[in-house]
């Protein structure tokens, strides 16, 4: 795969993603529907969450992305003081760009709406939390929890790294 280049909305902000992505998932928990309303009250634009409920992501290795301009127009945002998980939106445009921690994963994960084209949605993950509501996607697999195969696809990611790969 060649590099992708992912810009916010007024194309201050650069991002470079190379090689494929770990996984492509919509997740339905509590905490990425309460951080899609914290961005959207602070006026981000894209939505980061679907109709359905859901926020589509792409996980993609920390190792794998760079940031080409703008990383000084980034601003984090956190549901709660002392979580890891960030929010990145951008102070230019407020542009929702991606979701990284402060410690622990290897990986980021990219809010879908940056990609184009997006990957195909692999899974659904965490539906136990969906809107009762909701009517998900047919055609993808959707577990109430995180599946085995997710976890494996990080597991063999996190290998791949330490191999050099």
């Amino acid at each position: 795969m060649t590099d992708k280049h992912l810009t916010c909305t007024c194309g201050q902000v650069e991002l470079r993603v190379s090689g494929p992505p770990i996984l492509a998932a919509a997740c339905y928990c509590d905490d990425c529907q309460a951080g899609a309303g914290q961005l959207s009250d602070l006026g981000a634009s894209p939505s980061v969450i679907g109709a359905d409920g859901g926020t589509p992501y792409v996980l993609q290795r920390k190792d794998r992305i760079g940031w080409l301009a703008g990383e000084h127009l980034l601003q984090r945002h956190k549901l709660r003081h002392g979580t890891a998980t960030n929010r990145i939106t951008t102070a230019c445009c407020k542009t929702p760009m991606l979701v990284d921690f402060d410690r622990g994963p290897h990986w980021v994960a990219i809010y879908q709406s940056r990609l184009d084209p997006a990957p195909p949605m692999e899974m659904l993950v965490n539906t136990r939390f969906a809107p009762a509501d909701a009517v998900l996607p047919n055609g993808v697999p959707a577990y109430r929890t995180f599946p085995p195969r997710f976890v494996g696809k990080l597991i063999a990611s996190r290998l791949a790294m330490l191999f050099g790969r």
